[in-house]
C-alpha cells in the first residue's frame, strides 16, 4: 500500500483518500495563491492601501485554513 500523494486514484480508502486529500488541499492553495496575488496587484497599483490590503490578506488567510480544516475531516475523519 502506497501513500503517494500525487496518485490518481479517486478511491476513497486507503491511499486514494489521502491522494483525493492532497489534490484538494493543492486546489485550495493555488486558489490561496491567486488571491493573494490579485491584493498584491491592487495595491502595488494604489487601488487599495498598504492596510486595507494586509486585512484583506488576514481574511484570506483565515478562510484557507478553515478550508483546510474541513477538508482534513471530509478527507481523513478528523477534526
Amino acid at each position: 500500500m502506497s501513500n503517494n500523494p500525487t496518485s490518481t486514484s479517486t478511491s476513497t480508502s486507503g491511499s486514494g483518500r489521502c491522494s483525493a486529500y492532497y489534490d484538494a488541499l493543492r486546489t485550495e492553495e493555488d486558489a490561496l495563491s491567486d488571491a493573494l496575488g490579485h491584493i498584491r496587484a491592487e495595491e502595488d497599483a494604489g487601488r487599495v492601501t498598504t492596510v486595507e490590503a494586509a486585512t484583506e490578506r488576514v481574511g484570506l488567510l483565515e478562510r484557507h485554513l478553515e478550508r483546510c480544516r474541513q477538508l482534513r475531516a471530509e478527507h481523513l475523519g478528523e477534526s
